[in-house]
């Protein structure tokens, strides 16, 4: 009886020890970090996280996002990485974790991770210090990652911030383009090209824009004359020619410009077809010459 008596003493004994031990190893992590022994704490806090991992208890450890947090101060980015990617299904989690995610996924080019961890980051911690940086940082990783309908979404939601800030109007104009939401990019890519010259986005769709326009007109125009071959016919030819022309040559102006800024074989090639229409033998041949060179 007494034998029987005394293990559930001994069993509250042991979990007692245990948890003051929890404690003590705690506040003495804290204490060394307060004190400036980043080493020190995060052996502590490391130490810790083994006993609770050993014990199939990783989901209740606390000591993950200190770990990772010190870590990363120390520079040790592989670690800090590991135990922030456990702080992520520990009740360790917290705005840190992510926050330290975001800058070392994007420290290491990671740019799928980054955009979940600044997915959850948003979703999460609205009233997070960086919350609208953020968001902000989520959008440019939506155009960067081809996330157009993602990127879309977003951007009535940081409008206001990034208002005449020509990176993220060209972000949105890049994802017009890639929604085919020609409509509205053309008047986006008009007036960054009047802010910035030297645009490439905006000159590649106004080149681009100008020339289709054109072309399209261009081939129904002479389809039509060939089927009606009249004199009210050829008549109506001539005209439409010369709006034709004139969408030809905004086309050449743009695709000039960005020919010069950054010369590609598809841009020489448009340059070429442009200058075919525009009967100009020498420059076409050039130009298509130039294209092959640079593929």
């Amino acid at each position: 009886m007494r034998l029987i008596k005394t293990i559930p003493l001994l069993l509250i004994f042991i979990f007692s020890v245990f948890i003051t031990s929890s404690v003590q190893a705690k506040d003495k992590g804290q204490e060394a970090y307060n004190a400036g022994k980043y080493e020190q704490a995060l052996k502590i806090w490391a130490k810790e996280i083994t006993k609770y991992e050993k014990r199939g208890k990783a989901a209740k450890c606390p000591y993950y996002t200190k770990a990772g947090a010190v870590a990363y101060r120390l520079g040790k980015m592989d670690l800090a990485q590991r135990y922030l990617e456990s702080a992520r299904y520990s009740v360790s989690k917290n705005e840190k974790t992510y926050d330290l995610l975001v800058k070392i996924y994007r420290n290491i080019d990671n740019l799928s991770k980054e955009i979940d961890a600044l997915e959850y980051y948003v979703k999460h911690y609205p009233d997070g210090k960086d919350f609208k940086a953020y968001q902000k940082r989520l959008f440019m990783t939506y155009v960067e990652s081809e996330n157009w309908q993602d990127g879309l979404n977003l951007w009535p939601k940081i409008a206001s911030e990034v208002n005449d800030s020509l990176a993220y109007e060209t972000g949105l104009l890049k994802i017009y383009v890639g929604l085919d939401k020609d409509r509205e990019a053309l008047p986006l890519s008009l007036e960054l090209v009047k802010k910035d010259r030297k645009n490439i986005p905006a000159l590649d769709f106004l080149g681009k824009h100008y020339f289709w326009l054109a072309e399209h007109s261009y081939q129904a125009e002479n389809k039509a004359y060939e089927a009606h071959r009249t004199v009210a016919q050829y008549n109506h030819l001539l005209k439409a020619y010369k709006v034709i022309t004139v969408n030809f040559k905004k086309s050449l102006d743009y695709f000039q410009m960005l020919y010069k800024i950054k010369p590609t074989a598809k841009t020489a090639t448009f340059l070429g077809d442009v200058y075919a229409r525009l009967s100009d033998a020498k420059n076409a041949a050039y130009y298509h010459a130039m294209a092959k060179k640079l593929k």
